[in-house]
């Protein structure tokens, strides 16, 4: 009986030693605060740059709501004319430029009264609106025309028509505005536009099905949801090749990093979870339950909050992070928010390849623990 006391024992302290690094440390620890119902269908959502309001779109509401980021409350409601798809923030928080699905439009909304200040046409179904850091342009992905369209900012006037390859998708700039990156959703690439010239200079493999890409803030990386297969893809932008990929959630939609750049924030649409990776070692290393079907995500600038949008179920979620390396010191408005649902993370689960090694290990050293004991 002692022997196999043993064996149990060894097994089980070999077990837990390899099993802990693959797991890690989460570089965030989210505690979800609350969580509240907005009119339906919330696509998408973006932090103001000042932080100080959420705009959501409500796509089957035809609506764009405006949120206090520290009461929740309800600040403006806009109506618009067609389903509002995904939004940029100028600058200035001033203004919102929102694609509405079915009618090939993008409209300027004064997010203070809600009046509408240019509508652009652009190609059949506008999908994700970018910025450029100037704010000189506005770019748009058309999904089902295969280009971007590139908008004068300034004065509301759609300038070209950029052919970028099949569903175009996410779109995010260099921080000097050189360069915009498209996640071409139905291939394989990224294609890469000189913003000067607005013509593609180069298109990167990524891996099927990139849906949504966002850059460091070194421009040195882009990170980019590979939707069908459930990773995250981590592209060396210099050398334009991926260098890294983390297993994630069922179909990765809307992807966000964290200002601090350590973690990158992951809608695990097929799974119903937030997912936190790890982008030093390229893993997910915890996930936090949502409603049926998380699709949008935001992060507060200074990183306290991070929102996220239940498509099918139209909650948002307010997820309160502290860094598990070194917690910051709660702010005195802490203890006036109710810490409602909140519900501990989901271990992330250890790569299929790591323990389909280690499990013959483990069964050919409890056969030499056995046969070692058996011959005494």
């Amino acid at each position: 009986m002692k022997k196999w006391i043993v064996i149990c024992f060894v097994l089980n302290t070999v077990g837990s030693a390899c099993a802990a690094p693959l797991l890690g440390v989460s570089p965030s620890v989210l505690h979800e605060v609350t969580r509240f119902v907005v009119p339906t269908g919330p696509k998408s959502l973006r932090f103001t740059p000042d932080g100080r309001e959420v705009v959501v779109d409500c796509l089957y509401a035809h609506q764009v709501v405006v949120l206090d980021s520290t009461t929740y409350q309800t600040v403006r409601v806009i109506p618009v004319p067609d389903e509002p798809v995904e939004c940029a923030i100028t600058a200035d928080s001033a203004d919102a430029w929102v694609s509405l699905y079915n009618t090939r439009r993008i409209l300027e909304i004064d997010l203070a009264t809600g009046k509408i200040l240019h509508t652009v046409p652009v190609g059949a179904i506008p999908k994700v609106v970018a910025l450029s850091p100037d704010g000189r342009w506005v770019f748009v992905a058309n999904w089902d025309s295969g280009t971007v369209t590139a908008i004068d900012a300034a004065s509301g006037t759609r300038v070209s028509d950029i052919p970028v390859g099949s569903v175009p998708r996410g779109i995010c700039f260099t921080h000097d505005g050189r360069y915009a990156y498209i996640a071409i959703m139905g291939g394989s690439t990224l294609a890469k536009v000189d913003v000067l010239t607005r013509m593609v200079v180069a298109q990167i493999p990524v891996g099927r099905n990139p849906r949504h890409v966002v850059l460091d803030a070194d421009d040195a990386f882009a990170y980019v949801s590979n939707n069908r297969l459930g990773i995250v893809s981590k592209v060396d932008l210099a050398s334009e090749k991926v260098v890294g990929r983390a297993r994630v959630g069922k179909n990765p939609r809307t992807i966000a990093l964290a200002p601090r750049g350590d973690a990158l924030y992951v809608c695990n649409y097929g799974s119903d979870t937030l997912g936190v990776v790890d982008i030093a070692a390229m893993r997910e290393v915890s996930c936090y339950p949502t409603r049926t079907h998380p699709i949008g995500v935001t992060v507060c600038p200074d990183g306290r909050d991070v929102w996220v949008s239940s498509y099918r179920t139209s909650t948002v979620h307010v997820f309160r992070c502290e860094v598990a390396s070194a917690p910051s010191p709660p702010s005195p408005g802490d203890q006036a928010i109710p810490a409602r649902m909140t519900k501990p993370p989901i271990p992330a689960r250890v790569p299929l390849r790591f323990t389909l090694i280690l499990l013959p290990l483990f069964v050919l050293l409890g056969v030499a623990l056995w046969l070692i004991f058996t011959r005494r």
